[in-house]
This record gives structure tokens, sequence and C-alpha cells, in this order.
């Protein structure tokens, strides 16, 4: 697979200003190898059918190649569409999808069939981070309590994750090292920001939580008594809609709640 980074257009960059990617225009595009450029030339409007080019996205953003990281793209030219097909970062055979009973992205393997809710070893975390965050994306939450089943709720949650976690690792690290005490610590911070009004635990948790649900401000849909750990569940349960909760440990990590519906 080749891995290559974004750089942006020097010529033959037709970009007015609006934030297109390159794919719709044509624009000087570089490709590199382990850093040996292999192509340095404008991609044309049409390639042959079966050509598989593969190659770096410029944005006509300013911002956007400082900004963006190393990732890996395949470029398929159809006669009438052009597809883009974005490396995950996952290890192969595995590909992100969606639970739509949860409202979760989770890990599949289709060959061997197993699912995880965790990235599995060997992932590019950074690759993932960049893919889950700007390419992936999933049925929406129902976006009131019409229809969500009598005695269920809707939270959304903020985990850091430790060693002892049951799954030590998340979209962000491959390896959680830190202690059980340190995460803690980690959370304590968060709770801080979150109480004194600076940032909403959605926000905070986009960047900051170690769950999957990080992508969708946390937000981890509507749930009923017997789908959740039970520390988590009596938390989440005894908050009133628009509450945050206080440190809750559970086997996955240590969680900060925040009851929505």
């Amino acid at each position: 697979m080749l891995v290559a980074k974004i750089v942006p257009g020097t010529k033959n960059n037709t970009c007015d200003g609006s934030p297109k990617k390159a794919y719709q225009e044509v624009a000087l595009v570089t490709i590199g190898v382990h850093g040996h450029s292999l192509i340095d030339h404008s991609v044309p409007q049409e390639l042959p059918r079966q050509l598989l080019l593969a190659f770096i996205l410029i944005s006509c953003n300013p911002a956007y190649p400082e900004k963006a990281p190393v990732i890996k793209l395949v470029i398929s030219y159809h006669p009438l569409f052009k597809i883009i097909m974005v490396e995950t970062g996952l290890p192969a055979g595995w590909e992100v999808r969606h639970s739509n009973s949860k409202n979760l992205p989770y890990y599949f393997n289709p060959m061997t069939k197993e699912s995880r809710w965790e990235p599995p070893s060997g992932t590019d975390t950074e690759t993932l981070k960049f893919y889950m965050a700007n390419y992936h994306s999933g049925p929406t939450s129902r976006p009131d309590g019409t229809g969500n089943g009598e005695g269920k709720i809707r939270c959304s949650h903020l985990l850091v994750k430790h060693k002892d976690s049951r799954r030590p690792s998340s979209w962000k690290e491959s390896e959680i090292t830190r202690s059980k005490e340190e995460a803690i610590e980690i959370l304590r911070g968060h709770e801080t920001r979150i109480n004194s009004g600076e940032v909403s635990l959605g926000d905070l948790a986009m960047s900051e939580s170690d769950c999957s649900s990080a992508r969708k401000k946390g937000d981890l849909g509507f749930f009923g008594r017997g789908e959740m750990q039970k520390e988590f569940e009596d938390a989440a349960f005894a908050l009133q809609p628009g509450q945050v909760s206080g440190i809750v440990d559970t086997a996955s990590g240590v969680h900060l709640i925040e009851r929505i519906q």
C-alpha cells in the first residue's frame, strides 16, 4: 500500500477557493513512498477505465495540508463516477461497521467473523482517527424520546481507560499503559472543566473519550435496564436529564455520564 503525505499544489491548480477536494478538479499531486516522489503532474480529468491511481487529495483550503495527518488513499476511476476508497488504518481484513442497536461503530473481520468494539491489534490509530472523523457515518440517534421504548433513557459519556481496563486500547491508542489512578486524575480534570461551564461533556468527549462513541459526542443512544454494566446503569438511571454524574468506575474504565433524555 502506498503511503503518501498531503502536499499543497504549486502549479496547474484550478481551485477556486471553495473547499472542494482535488479529485473534483485538476490539481498538482505528489505521491511518495518512503520519502521518494513517484508522481508530480496534473491529474487528468479522465483516466482509463481500469486505471487505479494512488494519490493524495489536495484541499483548496490553505490550512488543510498542514493539519491533515499522513493517510493512505486509493482512488478508483469509474467511467461515470469517481469513487474514493479511503484507508481506515485497520489491519488487513478488518472493516468499520455500524451497530444499529447500539448506534455505535464497531470493527468486523468478514473472514474470521470476529467483531469487537475496540480497534484490533496492529491498527494505525492516527489513520483510523482521521477516517472516523472525516469519512465514517452511521445512522443518526433518534432525536427525541418518541418510540424509544418504555423505561429507556439516553446518555452520553466520556470514558478514560487504563491498563487494567477490560480492553486497554482505544481509537486513540493501540495500547493504553496509564494506571487507574492516572486515569482518575485525568477524568477529574475533565470534570472540573465541564462543571465550570468551560466546555460541554459532549464536546470534550470528541477528543478525549476512549470510547468509539467519541465521534458522536459520547452519545450512546437509548438503553434500558440490563443493557449496560451495572455500575454504569445505576449511575445513569440516578440522573435527571441535563445532569452529569461524578466519576463512575466500571470494568471498561472510569466515566463521566450525562443524561440527555
